[in-house]
């Protein structure tokens, strides 16, 4: 069965976000992924586990979510529109950032290891995302709600939530984008 229209279309945003974050890693080094612009900067690598770690924490609460709306009988095939809490929560993760908040610990990027690392596990995490897309294909995407693991005061419909998933990437490609900008020819390693 295809993806309805707005789970596809997530979908391939997830796809360009990929193919964006690979071609602005893809001919950098060791040294040049772990580079930071001053001490209190995350480099790429770190906004790369980042993106891993939101998306790790955020799996069980959609796969509860698609399980409940099934067992539930929350079924349609769309069509699917952002209330207006959504669009909010979309504009603002949307890069450039106009709002700027500290990550919540839990999502925080912890680095170890090799930098090489973090572009194969951010893009594993991706798909991970995207089989929840499959799943939650047939589920009434707009009344199937979710409880926010990082804050219980938010709450957001399912399609909200893939909404911000795909703008967060967003984000933090603009912020790759302006890392990779800085980087010093020669990295010190």
């Amino acid at each position: 069965m295809a993806l309805i229209a707005e789970l596809e279309n997530i979908r391939q945003q997830t796809d360009a976000n990929r193919e964006r974050l690979k071609g602005l890693c893809a001919s950098l080094n060791e040294a040049q992924l772990a580079w930071r612009p001053g001490p209190s900067s995350w480099c790429i690598a770190e906004v790369l586990l980042h993106l891993e770690r939101t998306t790790h924490v955020f799996l069980p609460v959609i796969d509860n979510a698609i399980e409940s709306a099934r067992r539930n009988g929350l079924l349609s095939n769309g069509p699917f529109r952002l209330g207006w809490m959504g669009r909010f929560y979309v504009w603002y993760v949307e890069p450039p950032p106009r709002i700027r908040l500290p990550a919540p610990k839990v999502i925080r990027p912890f680095f170890e290891g090799s930098a090489l690392d973090a572009l194969p596990r951010f893009l594993q995490s991706q798909e991970l995302m995207k089989q929840r897309l499959d799943r939650a294909n047939g589920i009434d995407i707009d009344r199937t709600r979710i409880t926010s693991p990082l804050a219980s005061i938010i709450k957001m419909s399912l399609f909200a939530l893939f909404s911000v998933a795909a703008a967060h990437e967003r984000r933090h490609i603009w912020q790759v984008s302006n890392l990779r900008g800085q980087l010093p020819s020669r990295p010190s390693p």
